[in-house]
């Protein structure tokens, strides 16, 4: 069985979509875990109304993504757990496509094709990968889809925006970091599961469309002091300590020219909301190196394969 994990902040005008596209599939063995994050806009009620088959998990205040899917994840019964966003519509075939990408003993997640609902000649995500100067990003985002990713292949890892998991990845492997609140915690995780020797497939053939950003544009400084926070926890913990040392001084040349692109191409406001994140990121080292020394400690690959897979 697959448990479909759907956290849920004010989405209520995205769900009928979503949630129609989840019933129309060819694959039925599966169960919906709807977390709301304590929504006003009743959500809650028109799932209710309308998906009485739909678990729901109401939390009492907006706790973010991470601990959102964890609720969902501490109480699914499937062997496969996937992590759904609620603005996303899936081609019929997706939970079939996703399930056959789990190709050997060592894959824990697969990876979608996930395209642009509004026009969905363009890509909006093909997997997740961090540039050689630690910026996480989302491969193909805004590209014309030609078929430049219909390659199967392993990569470095899935957008929780629609991702499926194995069950003994989270048993091993933990669950998100809830301190991420939202952003890279679905690469922090793909980190930490490459460490431990899990692979993530890329499968093409499963498909989905999604509102990026649908319930967050409006809130682009929030986002990018969440973003600058995290990056600086998902370094410290993940990258292994002879690429963290070779690199740090791209970290720093990256930050200071993308802070230099904020303050002269956007605002002085969106400059502030990064700076602010990455000095409550410098904050948090300490509770930052106290897990990095948990997860390192469970490493069960080389640093050279980490190197392979961060393109």
């Amino acid at each position: 069985m697959i448990s479909i994990v759907i956290p849920n902040f004010n989405g209520k005008e995205h769900l009928k979509s979503c949630f129609d596209s989840i019933r129309n599939q060819t694959y039925k063995n599966y169960e919906i875990i709807f977390t709301d994050n304590n929504s006003a806009d009743e959500s809650v009620k028109f799932t209710e109304d309308n998906y009485p088959e739909i678990n729901l998990i109401k939390l009492d205040h907006n706790t973010g993504f991470a601990r959102a899917v964890n609720e969902g994840i501490k109480n699914s019964k499937g062997e496969y757990v996937l992590l759904l966003n609620n603005d996303t519509e899936c081609d019929k075939f997706f939970l079939e496509e996703m399930l056959s990408g789990f190709k050997s003993e060592t894959t824990g997640s697969v990876a979608c094709k996930m395209l642009n609902y509004s026009d969905r000649t363009k890509i909006d995500d093909a997997g997740d990968f961090i540039k050689y100067w630690g910026s996480p990003y989302a491969r193909g985002h805004s590209e014309t889809d030609i078929g430049q990713y219909d390659n199967e292949e392993y990569i470095f890892g899935a957008c929780a925006g629609a991702a499926i998991y194995k069950r003994e990845v989270f048993d091993k492997v933990g669950l998100f970091d809830e301190d991420f609140f939202a952003y890279y915690e679905d690469v922090d995780f793909s980190f930490r599961m490459q460490l431990e020797g899990y692979k993530c497939f890329y499968n093409p053939k499963a498909v989905c469309y999604h509102k990026r950003g649908a319930t967050t544009n409006s809130k682009m400084g929030f986002q990018t002091t969440l973003c600058e926070q995290n990056l600086i926890a998902l370094r410290i913990k993940n990258y292994p300590a002879a690429m963290l040392l070779k690199r740090f001084p791209l970290f720093i040349l990256a930050r200071i020219k993308r802070y230099f692109n904020f303050l002269t191409g956007h605002s002085f406001s969106l400059f502030a909301s990064a700076v602010k994140g990455y000095l409550k990121g410098i904050m948090k080292i300490p509770e930052s190196l106290s897990k990095r020394k948990k997860i390192q400690s469970k490493r069960k690959v080389s640093t050279e394969y980490i190197e392979s897979i961060l393109k």
